[in-house]
């Protein structure tokens, strides 16, 4: 890596250790949490980038690498969510406990990576000289090829989902301990050949996930419908509410939805509405009949069914559960 290229990131304020081929950028959060993202290069050919995003006004570093060849970039997500937009505006999105892999030509940065609260690791790799600059990577000869080359991804400039195994969750854990610790670039490029040795092992056993790309007229109605269940999850919304609006089947909303958010709409909505009603039972005096009400359900009953086919326990047992913690954590702090 070329570090005399980073003028940008110095600019943003980013810290550079060129013993350890690191750079780290860290912006501050609305909500004061630090948004990071760390970046090692052990060689000319691969690049490693940890992300802890809190915002979603966390610039995408685009740790430019130019070159020419096969690239391979994969994506491990932890925990939240990210989008590969192309070049043309569609979106696809990656979930917590996904991988997904994007194999082009001559690194034309096809996808680019916008996160909102997203933990996971990139990685990009120039597959036909990674091996020969690393000698530690020989042993993943056989698995580069098969994660550039597996028999379900044989196009150029496409992406690919499989589901992590537990395996490469625990070495992804791993991995992002040892970026956000300052680890030596040695220690990475030895969890990197881990990581990628067992999603090539993921990529034999478990079934490739399909995702579709969303247009950006897609992605709209999709968000939309998000901001409504979420800001209003009182009122009464169904699919058709939002397949009159807009004009399309009900079917198509789901699938937008889907798409986008990776979950179902009714899913979401018992979700926000479950959670909403937790914060009410924990934090107010307010009567579970009322709770009901504010979540959108005016049957006390099937909101008790609901809660507890969410949370296992009636509304009033969980208020009784929380106030008993509560009292415990007073207690202790007396």
């Amino acid at each position: 890596m070329n570090f005399e290229n980073l003028t940008n990131l110095i600019e943003q304020g980013a810290v550079i250790d060129t013993q350890k081929n690191r750079v780290e950028l860290a912006v501050p959060s609305p909500d004061g949490t630090n948004s990071r993202i760390v970046g090692y290069f052990p060689s000319e050919s691969i690049q490693v980038i940890a992300h802890d995003i809190h915002s979603n006004s966390m610039p995408y570093s685009g740790f430019d690498q130019s070159g020419t060849g096969r690239y391979l970039r994969i994506n491990c997500c932890k925990s939240g969510r990210c989008e590969f937009k192309s070049k043309d505006g569609n979106s696809a999105y990656v979930s917590a406990g996904e991988v997904s892999m994007d194999y082009y030509i001559d690194n034309n940065g096809t996808f680019s990576i916008n996160a909102e609260n997203y933990v996971g690791i990139e990685i990009i790799m120039q597959v036909d000289n990674v091996v020969e600059e690393i000698p530690t990577l020989a042993m993943l000869k056989k698995a580069i090829k098969r994660m550039a080359l597996p028999a379900y991804a044989t196009n150029i400039n496409s992406l690919y989902f499989v589901d992590a195994s537990d395996d490469t969750k625990h070495t992804l854990d791993k991995l992002l301990k040892y970026c956000f610790n300052n680890y030596d670039c040695e220690a990475i490029v030895i969890k990197i050949s881990e990581l990628g040795h067992n999603i090539a092992t993921d990529l034999t056993t478990a079934k490739p996930k399909v995702r579709t790309f969303a247009t950006s007229a897609q992605t709209h109605i999709a968000e939309y419908v998000h901001q409504c269940l979420t800001d209003r999850y009182g009122e009464k919304w169904t699919v058709a509410v939002f397949a009159d609006k807009y004009g399309v089947s009900a079917s198509t909303i789901k699938n937008y939805f889907r798409n986008v958010y990776g979950c179902g709409f009714k899913e979401y909505q018992v979700k926000i509405r479950m959670t909403r009603a937790a914060e009410m039972l924990r934090n107010t005096k307010l009567d579970i009949k009322d709770i009901s009400e504010k979540v959108g359900y005016l049957s006390r009953t099937k909101f008790g069914e609901a809660f507890k086919n969410y949370y296992g326990v009636t509304p009033f047992e969980y208020r009784c559960n929380a106030n008993i913690e509560k009292a415990k954590s007073d207690l202790k702090e007396e």
